[in-house]
């Protein structure tokens, strides 16, 4: 079966769809898990929502969508993600918040982790960006594999093993490896190309599928709902 984990949509629906349209295309058994992060600086939080939920069970909480249940955020983020909370507490349906309040923290299939942030201590929402930040976290793990969003930065890091290819790689199940899967909306590693991952659970590949979308539709809906202009700005530098 193909596992294909989204994370950090943060309400771009232009991105989404790109990644839906793909989704569609692949053939054979399949499903979605997200990590998070559906809501949050973008213009349609609401959209995402719905469109996750009605796709998969499989959702755990993001520090965004924890934020819009949680007023104590708003002292601890940036202005522009403030604004962003704040516009978005109000868009959110009661019924959408609601199944927020249930999301896990995170999902264990099969020795498979699924969380936001990171393996141990998910709740501190601690980032998964580069080698050193994975390797203090593959120490503690005590599962095969864990799929991670939250820094916005793709990556695939193993314990033991050397990944020469850091978007597509054959894993072993006698070693830990943390995949970061990155961004759908809101990509951070100086490419605007959403990202995203395809994991095939009988022959342990996995590969991190970047793809081009509409980012000025999104940019200019952004405007239009007098988020902070720099929430548009970074989609084009993918900052």
């Amino acid at each position: 079966m193909k596992i294909i984990i989204i994370s950090d949509i943060h309400g771009n629906l232009e991105a989404l769809n790109s990644v839906l349209e793909y989704i569609d295309k692949l053939e054979g058994e399949k499903r979605i898990v997200c990590l998070g992060d559906i809501v949050g600086y973008g213009p349609n939080p609401e959209e995402c929502f719905k469109i996750v939920d009605s796709l998969t069970d499989n959702i755990c909480l993001g520090n965004h969508e924890d934020a819009t249940m949680n007023t104590d955020y708003d002292y601890q983020i940036t202005t522009s993600a403030r604004k962003a909370i704040r516009w978005t507490r109000e868009i959110l349906e009661e019924k959408t918040k609601e199944t927020i309040k249930r999301l896990p923290l995170k999902i264990v299939d099969d020795n498979i982790l699924y969380v936001h942030a990171s393996p141990d201590n998910p709740r501190q929402w601690n980032y998964i960006s580069n080698t050193r930040d994975a390797y203090s976290s593959l120490i503690e793990m005590e599962h095969s594999l864990c799929f991670v969003g939250h820094s916005h930065h793709p990556g695939i890091y193993s314990y033991h093993s050397k990944q020469e290819n850091n978007s597509k790689a054959t894993l072993s199940k006698d070693d830990k490896t943390i995949i970061n899967v990155g961004s759908v909306g809101q990509p951070r590693d100086g490419s605007p190309k959403l990202s995203f991952a395809v994991f095939d659970d009988d022959k342990w590949e996995v590969e991190i599928v970047r793809l081009e979308y509409d980012y000025h539709k999104t940019m200019a809906k952004i405007k239009e709902a007098n988020l902070p202009h720099s929430l548009a700005e970074r989609l084009a530098i993918g900052n």
